[in-house]
C-alpha cells in the first residue's frame, strides 16, 4: 500500500513548489467572507485529491494498477489514506494562513470574523476535519463503483441531499447560534460550517469534552470503515 502512496507522492512532487503558494492565493481571496474561506480552503485540501484521480482516469492507469501484485483492497485503503492526508494537510494550512493573513491584516479584519474565528478554535478545525472526512468517505465508494466522471456525477445528485440535510440540522442548533457568535448567522440557524462547530460545542457541553470527543471518533471510525468496505466490494466488482 505505501508503494501506491508513493507514486501519488511522486506524481505531485513535480507541482510541489506550487501547493502552499498556490493554496494561499486560492484561499486568501475568499478571506473578508469567513463561511466562503472556510469552504475554499476545504476545497484546495480536497483538490490534490481530485487531481490525481483525473489523472488516472484520463491516463487509464486503474488498468496497469490493478495488474500490479497488489490487491483491489490494498488499491482502496491506499486511496482513503492519500485523500485523508490531503485534509489534514489542508486543515494545517487552514489555520496556518488565517493567523498569517490576520496578522498582516490586522484590525482591519477584526469586525468581520468573531471573537473566536473558526480557524483559531478547536472547534473549528475539527468542523474542517469533520466536514472534509465526511466528503472523502462519501465520495470514494461512488468513484471506485462508477469511476471518475460518472461517480462524481452521481455524488453532485447526492450531495445536493447532504446540503439540505445540513441545512436542517443549522436550523436545529440554531438556539445555538451564541456559541458560535458568527456573522450571517440568524434565528433560522447557522452557515453549514458553523452549524457543525456549534453542534460539537453542545455536544461537549452536555457530555463533557472527553466523552464527546470519543463518541464523534467512534463514529468517524465506524462510518469510514463502512465505507471502505463499500468502496472494496465495489471495486472488486467493476470491470476496468
Amino acid at each position: 500500500m505505501r508503494h501506491l502512496i508513493a507514486r501519488d507522492l511522486r506524481l505531485l512532487a513535480p507541482f510541489a513548489w506550487l501547493i502552499a503558494p498556490g493554496h494561499l492565493l486560492w484561499c486568501v481571496q475568499a478571506f473578508l467572507v469567513p463561511e466562503l474561506y472556510f469552504w475554499m480552503s476545504l476545497a484546495a485540501a480536497l483538490g490534490w485529491t481530485v487531481a490525481m484521480l483525473m489523472i488516472d482516469w484520463q491516463l487509464e492507469t486503474d488498468r496497469m494498477t490493478a495488474s500490479l501484485p497488489v490487491t483491489r483492497a490494498d488499491i482502496v485503503k491506499a486511496r482513503y489514506v492519500s485523500a485523508l492526508g490531503g485534509v489534514a494537510i489542508g486543515a494545517a494550512f487552514y489555520v496556518a494562513y488565517g493567523h498569517a493573513v490576520m496578522a498582516v491584516a490586522g484590525e482591519r479584519l477584526i469586525e468581520r470574523w468573531s471573537a473566536s474565528p473558526a480557524w483559531a478554535s478547536g472547534g473549528g478545525v475539527c468542523a474542517f476535519a469533520i466536514v472534509g472526512y465526511a466528503l472523502v468517505i462519501g465520495f470514494l465508494p461512488f468513484y471506485f463503483c462508477f469511476g471518475f466522471p460518472l461517480g462524481a456525477s452521481w455524488f453532485a445528485v447526492s450531495a445536493t441531499v447532504l446540503v439540505s440535510a445540513a441545512a436542517g440540522l443549522a436550523r436545529l442548533v440554531g438556539p445555538a447560534a451564541r456559541l458560535a457568535d458568527t456573522p450571517g448567522a440568524t434565528a433560522a440557524g447557522l452557515p453549514p460550517s458553523e452549524a457543525v462547530r456549534a453542534w460539537l460545542a453542545v455536544l461537549a457541553a452536555a457530555w463533557g469534552l472527553g466523552p464527546a470527543l470519543l463518541a464523534v471518533l467512534a463514529g468517524a471510525a465506524a462510518l469510514g470503515a463502512l465505507s471502505v468496505r463499500l468502496s472494496t466490494g465495489f471495486y472488486r466488482r467493476r470491470e476496468l
